[in-house]
C-alpha cells in the first residue's frame, strides 16, 4: 500500500500441485474425458441431507461434504493434513505486518455456467458474507446464517476481522484484516468458503441454494443440475468437463462420470447397503461395527487422522447451572471411560480438554478435564445446594462422527447424574437444522454436541465454541471474558509456541469454570467397498472426490 514498507514475503508455489498431490494412477483402459468411462455413480452414504447448497451458510459436515463438490476455496490442504496448498489462487504475498494478503488467481478457469472466474467473484463472495447490506445477499436466513463467517473471521459489518477485499486486476485480489490473524492461510482454506458463481447467486439472492435451484454453480469437480436434489433422499451431482485440473499423465480430473450422495439416518441401514453391495462409501456407523468390517472381504476400512471432541454443553444463566460447582460436580459424575467401552467399544478415547490430541496448544500434562469421583461431586452437590433437580438433556436426533449413538450416550449421562439423585429427562428435535437454531439460541439447559476440526487450528475449535459469548449456553461471566480474550490474542499471534502457550492458558480456565465438559475423541473411518480406489480420508472429517475411482 502506498507510503508503507511492505517487506513481503513470497509463497509462490508449484502451480500444478494436483500432479504430486495423490498417488493414484489413472484408469487404466479408458480416458476420464470418455463420456462411456464408468458411467454408473459412486455412491456415497451420511447419516442426515445437506441443509443447503451455499457453502457460506453451512457448518455441519453432511452439508459441506456435498458443497465441496461443487465449490472450491481460494487455497486448499494437502490431501491428508492441514498443510495448505494453491487451489484457485496459484501464489500468494503477506505484508510484513501480516494484516495484507494479495492472491494471484488460477488463469482460465470456468464456473459450470460458463462464466469467468476472476478477481471480482472473489471480492463479490467476501462481500456477500461480510456485508449485511450487500445488494445480492439472501433477503432471509438459510441453514446456519453465516454462522462460521462470523465464528471465523470475527463478525459482520464492522466486526469482521477482514476489512476489505479489493481486485486489483483480473488475477489479483487483495484480504486486509485489521490484525495479524495466525491462522489466516488456514481458514481460507475450509470447505465453507468456497467461490460461488456471482451469476449464479444473482440468478435467484435467495433460492440458488434451495433443492429447486436452477443456478448452483462453482468450480469444482462435479456439478449440480436442476432436479437432481431430492431432499432427505438423494443428491446427484455430474462430472464437470472442463476442470482445471489434470493429473500426473496428463488426464483431466475427476476420474468418476457422476457422484450420488445419499441420506440413511439409520446405521444399520446404511451398513446393510454397503454389505449388499448397493452403496460404494459410508461413514457414521456404529463402532460395535468395525470389528466385523475389519474382517469382511469385499470392504475395506479406512482410518482418518483424529480430529474431533464430543462435548456436553450446558446454558449458564439456568440455575443450578449457573453455578461452576455444580457443573464440575457433573464433570466428576460422569464415568468416561464407560462411554468409550459402551458406546464405542474402545475405538475412542476420553478427551482430558477440548482441543484433540496433537493440535497446536493441546495440554499434554492435562490427565484428566476432572476427575471421575462420583463421591466428591455429590459432595460439591452438597455444598452448593443442589443435590436435587431436574435437568433436561437433548442430544441430536442423527448420528453425528463424535456421536455415532447420541441418544446411548445421552442415557450414559442421565444413568450417571441419576446416581447423584438429579432427575434427568431426555429430549431431542425432529431433525439436526432444528436443533442447532434452538441451542444457538439458548433453548436448552443442557445439550450433547460436537466438532471436527476444519482446519487443523486450535481457533477452529476453541473460539468456535466459546467466543460467542451471546449464544451457545451464554457464558458470559468473568471467566468468559477472560477466555474470549486471551483466545483473540491467540489468534492475533503468528509465533506458534506463544500461540500454543495462550491455547493452554485458555484450556486451564475452561477446566476451572467448566462451561461445557470434553467426553470423547472418536475414531472416524471411512468403510468402502473394495472396488473403490483413491479414497483418502481426510482430517476434517470429509473428502472431495477428485481422484476417486470405480472398479469392476
Amino acid at each position: 500500500m502506498p507510503g508503507m514498507r511492505a517487506r513481503v514475503a513470497t509463497l509462490a508455489l508449484a502451480l500444478n500441485f494436483a500432479a504430486t498431490a495423490c498417488s493414484t494412477p489413472p484408469p487404466s483402459s479408458t480416458s476420464a474425458d470418455d463420456p462411456s468411462d464408468l458411467a454408473r455413480p459412486f455412491t456415497f452414504v451420511m447419516s442426515s441431507d445437506a441443509a443447503a447448497l451455499d457453502p457460506w451458510n453451512v457448518v455441519d459436515d453432511n452439508s459441506l461434504q456435498v458443497t465441496q463438490q461443487i465449490f472450491e476455496p481460494l487455497v486448499t490442504y494437502d490431501p491428508q493434513t492441514f498443510d495448505v496448498r494453491p487451489n484457485l489462487a496459484v501464489s500468494w504475498q503477506v505484508s510484513s505486518d501480516k494484516k495484507q494478503w494479495t492472491f494471484k488467481l488460477r488463469d482460465g478457469v470456468k464456473f459450470h455456467d460458463g462464466t469467468d472466474f476472476n478477481s471480482d467473484a472473489v471480492v463479490f463472495n467476501f462481500d456477500r458474507a461480510r456485508r449485511t447490506d450487500f445488494k445480492y445477499r439472501n433477503s432471509h436466513p438459510v441453514a446456519d446464517d453465516y454462522d462460521y463467517y462470523q465464528s471465523m473471521w470475527g463478525g459482520l459489518d464492522g466486526d469482521s476481522l477482514i476489512t476489505k477485499v479489493e481486485a486489483f486486476d483480473k488475477l489479483t485480489v487483495r484480504f486486509v484484516t485489521k490484525t495479524a490473524f495466525g491462522p489466516f492461510l488456514a481458514t481460507l482454506a475450509m470447505a465453507t468458503f468456497g467461490i460461488v458463481s456471482p451469476a449464479s447467486i444473482r440468478a435467484d439472492p435467495d433460492g440458488w441454494m434451495l433443492p429447486t435451484s436452477r443456478s448452483a454453480a462453482g468450480t469444482g469437480p462435479f456439478m449440480f443440475t436442476p432436479g437432481a436434489w431430492h431432499k432427505d433422499d438423494e443428491i446427484l451431482l455430474a462430472r464437470n468437463p472442463n476442470y482445471w485440473m489434470r493429473d500426473e499423465k496428463g488426464v483431466r480430473l475427476p476420474y468418476l462420470s457422476r457422484v450420488l450422495i445419499r441420506s440413511i439416518p439409520e446405521p444399520g441401514f446404511r451398513l446393510a447397503a454397503l454389505r449388499g453391495g448397493q452403496v460404494h462409501a459410508i461413514r457414521d456407523f456404529a463402532p460395535t461395527d468395525m470389528p466385523t468390517l475389519k474382517n469382511e472381504l469385499r470392504i475395506n476400512l479406512l482410518d482418518r487422522a483424529l480430529n474431533n471432541v464430543g462435548y456436553l454443553r450446558f446454558n449458564t444463566t439456568t440455575p443450578p447451572l449457573d453455578n461452576p460447582d455444580v457443573r464440575k460436580a457433573i464433570a466428576m459424575a460422569i464415568d468416561r471411560q464407560a462411554m468409550v467401552s459402551t458406546v464405542y467399544a474402545g475405538f475412542a478415547a476420553p478427551a482430558t480438554q477440548f482441543l484433540p490430541p496433537g493440535i497446536l496448544g493441546y495440554d499434554d500434562g492435562t490427565r484428566a478435564f476432572q476427575p471421575y469421583d462420583p463421591d466428591e461431586a455429590r459432595r460439591q452437590l452438597a455444598l452448593a445446594r443442589a443435590s436435587d433437580f431436574r435437568l433436561e438433556l437433548w442430544y441430536m436426533p442423527v448420528a453425528r462422527p463424535y456421536f455415532p449413538d447420541p441418544r446411548r450416550v445421552a442415557e450414559l449421562i442421565a444413568a450417571d447424574l441419576r446416581k447423584l439423585g438429579i432427575t434427568v429427562l431426555l429430549n431431542t428435535t425432529s431433525d439436526f437444522a432444528a436443533y442447532r437454531d434452538r441451542f444457538k439460541r439458548n433453548a436448552f439447559q443442557a445439550w450433547l454436541y460436537g466438532w471436527t476440526g476444519d482446519n487443523g487450528d486450535p481457533d477452529n475449535f476453541l473460539c468456535v465454541f466459546f467466543c460467542n459469548t451471546t449464544q451457545n449456553g451464554r457464558w458470559d461471566d468473568t471467566s468468559a471474558e477472560r477466555t474470549v480474550q486471551i483466545l483473540h490474542d491467540a489468534s492475533s499471534e503468528t509465533e506458534p509456541l506463544k500461540r500454543a502457550d495462550l491455547y493452554r492458558q485458555a484450556s486451564r480456565i475452561l477446566q476451572r469454570a467448566v462451561p461445557a465438559i470434553p467426553l470423547v475423541h472418536a475414531d472416524v473411518p471411512v468403510a468402502v467397498s473394495k472396488i473403490v480406489s483413491g479414497y483418502v480420508p481426510h482430517p476434517k472429517g470429509s473428502e472431495v472426490f477428485t481422484f476417486v475411482q470405480l472398479g469392476r
